[in-house]
């Protein structure tokens, strides 16, 4: 049974997890997922990219594993519109495997030039500095091309979520 779920996107920030109304029962812990790369092509209701995991034989992607409850389960199952819920394998640096749930579009798309806007790749930035995942990694996100927020009252809210894990 999977009782944790891995973030990889905008939940490896705290405040962003806490936005949907869900709490973490942990601080997270750090872990990673084999078989699988980072991309940005779930196609959002604001016209953004939003991570999605896609596989690809030789990648690993890092994120974090959160303890959630049930109840918070099913609210960030509400959050997390257009993604389908599966439970998949990752492992934590102790070299423990952990059954998690990971968040996959249930339609990826196949526009190129559908890039997150740029209050989302700080999500991912700073709660993957927050969480101490591995500078190779956070250099690889933070050369993830965004674009701004056209909508500059949604760009200015997004930017005050914190992403320190206390």
């Amino acid at each position: 049974m999977c009782k944790r779920i891995f973030a990889y996107g905008s939940n490896l920030c705290p405040g962003r997890l806490r936005d949907h109304g869900v709490h973490s029962a942990d601080m997270g812990v750090k872990a990673w997922l084999s078989g699988y790369r980072l991309r940005f092509n779930k196609r959002s209701s604001d016209g953004s990219g939003k991570a999605n995991l896609e596989q690809h034989e030789g990648s690993r992607v890092w994120g974090v594993l959160y303890s959630i409850s049930d109840a918070d389960l099913d609210t960030l199952d509400r959050g997390e519109g257009g993604y389908d819920r599966v439970c998949l394998s990752v492992v934590t640096p102790d070299g423990k495997e952990h059954q998690a749930q990971v968040y996959l579009a249930s339609e990826p798309g196949n526009d190129a030039d559908l890039r997150p806007y740029t209050w989302y790749k700080r999500f991912l930035v700073e709660g993957a500095l927050e969480h101490g995942l591995p500078s190779e990694y956070i250099a690889t996100l933070e050369k993830i091309e965004a674009v701004q927020d056209p909508d500059p009252d949604r760009d200015r809210r997004m930017r005050t979520l914190p992403c320190p894990v206390g």
